[in-house]
């Protein structure tokens, strides 16, 4: 088994600057993070404060919108070609695709090892709350139809993102769905909204028996759906981690990466679907 400094992560997110895999034309665009609202300044209609400046990687399908959106967000170790991928599929499905880059604007690299307060996860669910406010504001973009996907880290915030007695409740514009690509995940969230998590059912870094219990806390709602992949590792969807290797992580641990093409596979089934069913329709 290979044994990769987490270094490579960071190079692999290089390749993304080509984009060779995407037909559709990217543009870099620029917005802020969200604020959390006071009560009282919603009670008002006060003009909410502006946030950090951010920016996220904005394609379109053809044709003409308004079209449902798709955030992506990314992991811990940044922006992956993975994730363009992920994004041009999408744009091939007609939706608009924005992929969040929560580091770069901070000037961080990764955060796999240590996490940091400009890029917690609570933090990231107010950059996807400001892309959602950004995506809102397109001509071509049906802000009644915009959901969320999020990676490991990414998707620990956009499970914070859209927890009901989280801060999803202090945003008058909020998301339509949500899918979480192994998350860690956190029992006592609870959902007003459709929430799809995939976890493989060997990942070592994000445990899987800790999105049954999520998965038992909602099993009253037909809301939340989870699917574990029998043998499937962190990062089964990321086609680059193919062989597999180690990376390090926090508290000096070190966790196996490595693409499951069956569980990749059956995981883009399954998106087409949920979002079919849950963005696509008026």
């Amino acid at each position: 088994m290979k044994i990769l400094p987490l270094t490579l992560l960071g190079a692999a997110a290089l390749s993304v600057l080509s984009l060779s895999g995407s037909a559709n034309a990217i543009e870099v665009v620029h917005f802020n993070s969200a604020v959390l609202p006071s009560a009282a300044k919603q009670e008002s209609g006060a003009v909410p404060e502006e946030g950090f400046p951010i920016w996220g990687h904005l394609s379109k399908p053809k044709g003409e919108g308004p079209f449902p959106a798709v955030i992506l967000m990314h992991g811990c170790g940044g922006l992956l070609q993975a994730h363009f991928d992920w994004a041009a599929m999408l744009n091939e499905q007609g939706y608009v695709t924005l992929v969040l880059d929560s580091f770069g604007p901070r000037s961080v690299v990764r955060v796999c090892t240590s996490d940091n307060r400009p890029t917690a996860p609570a933090q990231r669910a107010l950059d996807a709350y400001g892309a959602l406010a950004y995506l809102s504001g397109l001509s071509d973009v049906d802000p009644a139809r915009i959901g969320v996907i999020g990676w490991s880290h990414g998707a620990i915030a956009t499970l914070e993102a859209v927890n009901r007695r989280g801060i999803s409740e202090r945003f008058q514009n909020n998301f339509r769905a949500a899918a979480a690509f192994y998350p860690y995940c956190i029992s006592d969230r609870e959902f007003d909204l459709p929430v799809l998590v995939l976890i493989g059912d060997a990942d070592d870094w994000t445990p899987p028996d800790l999105c049954r219990d999520l998965a038992k806390r909602n099993q009253s709602s037909d809301l939340f759906e989870l699917v574990t992949y029998p043998g499937a590792f962190h990062g089964f969807d990321n086609i680059d981690f193919n062989e597999g290797f180690y990376v390090d992580g926090a508290g000096g641990g070190r966790h196996w990466l490595q693409y499951d093409p069956d569980a990749y596979r059956d995981s883009v089934s399954r998106i087409e679907a949920f979002l079919a069913e849950h963005l696509s329709g008026r």
